[in-house]
């Protein structure tokens, strides 16, 4: 079944690449992919092996999810720590999705730190190293994506699903806020780029939220602990608003659709001093609990990296930025 619904999804240079003259792709180009922006379905790898960074700052890619100043609110503290007990200066670098496979590719970075989306892309383009994961309060080293209806909703099953208006984060980059629910729903038959009668992209995934509760949408992709933030927040009234779909069975403290997957882990890219990488390491995994750096970062605790291999197989099956290069 997934490999006859792959050559369907819905990324339109794939697309016109491999079913160049079919209607498909007239039909997706006509529907859910209006505004999004091609996907590059080959990469070539750059071999970093040989660069590095001249001085001796340790640079630390991270991940921008809301704002720059965000990222430094929540990570400067952590790299303050590793340069106190290290004794070595270092420098976090913002980076964005696209600007995060350059630096890696032009040998800017020692460390990166990203969604793990992104972060299994890199590693197959330009064999980073995963060293570690993060652990956060009370659920661990996972997380996964919710499929959201009103409560008073028709839609109960995911079948129910065909038809209705949906938004997510981004069709190709937002790991729990798409590709998890993407992935999800076509192993279980359902090509949301065929099938929905709208789907579009929203950065925002509180205002994904509200766009359900106020039938502006039927659907919406989030990411686990996303409504609970909200109502902590005073953005969402209650829980009983909304109905998540066919939620996994299982004990995770956050309910969910799709299955779990890894958290974020922290890489060295290659070309990095093993001595540093061992010392970084090391210093992450003993750092005291409860120190204020983990809780800026939100994170409880750093373990030992985490199998990713079931993004690998997401990647390839939903033909990503790097589905072919491995």
């Amino acid at each position: 079944m997934i490999k006859n619904l792959v050559n369907l999804i819905s990324y339109p240079k794939i697309l016109i690449n491999l079913l160049t003259g079919v209607s498909i792709g007239l039909i997706l180009g006509l529907t859910a992919c209006e505004d999004k922006k091609p996907a590059n379905p080959s990469v070539t790898p750059v071999d970093t092996s040989h660069q590095q960074v001249s001085d001796n700052t340790v640079r630390v890619g991270v991940l921008t999810i809301d704002s720059v100043d965000s990222v430094k609110q929540r990570y400067q503290p952590l790299l303050n720590y590793l340069s106190g007990v290290i004794n070595r200066p270092f420098s976090l670098v913002p980076v964005t999705q696209e600007s995060q496979f350059i630096e890696v590719a032009q040998g800017n970075l020692h460390f990166t730190t990203n969604n793990p989306l992104a972060a299994v892309q890199i590693r197959r383009l330009y064999d980073t190293e995963f060293l570690l994961t993060h652990s956060r309060p009370q659920v661990g080293t996972k997380f996964g994506g919710l499929i959201i209806v009103r409560t008073d909703s028709n839609i109960y099953k995911l079948k129910d699903l065909r038809g209705k208006k949906a938004a997510c984060v981004a069709f190709q980059t937002a790991a729990a806020g798409c590709t998890f629910q993407i992935y999800h729903l076509l192993q279980n038959g359902i090509d949301p780029f065929l099938d929905f009668s709208s789907f579009v992209e929203n950065k925002s995934q509180d205002k994904i939220v509200q766009e359900v509760v106020n039938g502006k949408i039927d659907v919406g992709f989030i990411r686990t602990g996303q409504l609970e933030k909200m109502l902590n927040q005073g953005l969402l009234e209650n829980l009983e608003q909304l109905r998540i779909l066919e939620s996994g069975n299982d004990k995770f403290f956050y309910t969910h659709t799709t299955d779990l997957y890894p958290e974020w882990p922290i890489a060295a890219v290659k070309g990095t001093d093993p001595q540093l990488v061992a010392a970084v390491t090391d210093t992450l995994l003993n750092i005291p609990a409860n120190h204020p750096a983990l809780a800026a970062a939100k994170i409880e605790k750093f373990l030992p990296a985490e199998d990713y291999g079931s993004l690998d197989k997401l990647i390839e099956t939903l033909r990503l930025k790097s589905w072919n290069a491995k």
